[in-house]
């Protein structure tokens, strides 16, 4: 038997006896040790690889315990025939990497169903790669912070199932300016648009309801904690262009903990820099592209402001996880039946 392709890593943290039972039982299952053939004796092995005796015994033992060799009292160990046995122990020990990879994938934080999906949509990808063709996704925001935001969030899709799907993003007002608005939307398998986005969506295409995915938001966790490090008695404007993002704000300031009466609500559209922050509010919310950001007749009125102590927030929102299933759960159903939506 040829020992040279036993290497043993004396830094590697794994146990030598377990390193030289691992690398003996890939040489019988890749058939460089032949059933029946004698393997070395503890201690010539124990010579040849500079270790103890002992710690070949131990790594005789697993082999014996695995059933790749038979040890036999008197007349030495031999590589066994029954290569079915092998398998097993191949199957074992590929079991225990995927109870391995799902502890970890708990411990990230993952639920089971999320899991699932993941997995699926790998395996799914892997095995219809050249079957099927892929499926288009579109997400819809109306600006671009954020559609960068949902690119992070969904970005796994195309990572973790590379043949099976296309992303792209586009803002609706791109959509709307276009002569066929619905032309945009036609060759798309799945339609995702945020809470915020969806009655926009729907008022352009509304025969595309079939096939438009309303994805829930909710804050992001920095939105929380820089919300909850304001004093208990903060007064806050809440610039809003949308319904849902203005009722979306306050209910999370009032889960906070901050006072109804507290809370102003503003139309961006009828705020003005003369008028900013005039009702003795300490704190001002906005959305990614409010004109407290962009309209240049606002910086001085803002600089003033937080020279006050004052503050100007952004309100961050992601898709909550429970959306990101129910999208995932989609996509599998179109590849497991074969549906178009977009044909």
């Amino acid at each position: 038997m040829e020992l040279d392709h036993i290497q043993i890593q004396r830094e590697s943290g794994i146990p030598i006896a377990e390193q030289i039972a691992n690398q003996m039982l890939k040489s019988i299952l890749d058939g460089n040790l032949d059933p029946g053939e004698r393997l070395p004796t503890e201690r010539d092995l124990a010579l040849a690889l500079g270790v103890s005796r002992g710690t070949v015994k131990r790594a005789y033992a697993k082999l014996s315990q695995s059933e790749a060799i038979d040890i036999r009292q008197g007349s030495g160990s031999y590589v066994l025939h029954n290569g079915h046995v092998l398998e097993q122990n191949q199957k074992k020990e590929a079991a225990d990497v995927i109870a391995g990879t799902f502890e970890r994938l708990r411990g990230m934080g993952l639920s089971e169903k999320e899991i699932f999906n993941l997995v699926n949509l790998h395996y799914l990808g892997a095995s219809r790669k050249n079957s099927i063709r892929k499926i288009s996704i579109m997400v819809v925001s109306n600006n671009y912070d954020i559609l960068s935001d949902l690119e992070q969030q969904l970005s796994y899709l195309t990572y973790s199932s590379p043949f099976l799907f296309t992303l792209s993003f586009l803002t609706l007002d791109t959509i709307a300016s276009n002569a066929d608005p619905v032309q945009v939307l036609l060759g798309y398998d799945l339609v995702i648009a945020s809470s915020i986005d969806y009655p926009a969506v729907m008022r352009i295409a509304p025969m595309f309801r079939h096939k438009t995915l309303e994805a829930t938001i909710s804050p992001r966790t920095r939105t929380l904690v820089e919300f909850s490090a304001l004093p208990p008695h903060s007064r806050f404007s809440v610039l809003y262009k949308t319904e849902i993002f203005r009722d979306m704000v306050v209910r999370c300031l009032l889960s906070l903990g901050f006072h109804r009466e507290n809370i102003f609500c503003c139309l961006y559209s009828e705020y003005n820099p003369v008028s900013h922050s005039d009702n003795g509010v300490n704190a001002v919310i906005n959305y990614n592209e409010s004109p407290l950001f962009l309209d240049q007749a606002f910086a001085e009125r803002n600089r003033i402001f937080t020279e006050q102590g004052g503050h100007i927030l952004r309100f961050h929102y992601q898709i909550e996880r429970s959306s990101l299933v129910f999208i995932e759960d989609q996509i599998q159903k179109l590849i497991q039946n074969g549906d178009r939506t977009g044909d």
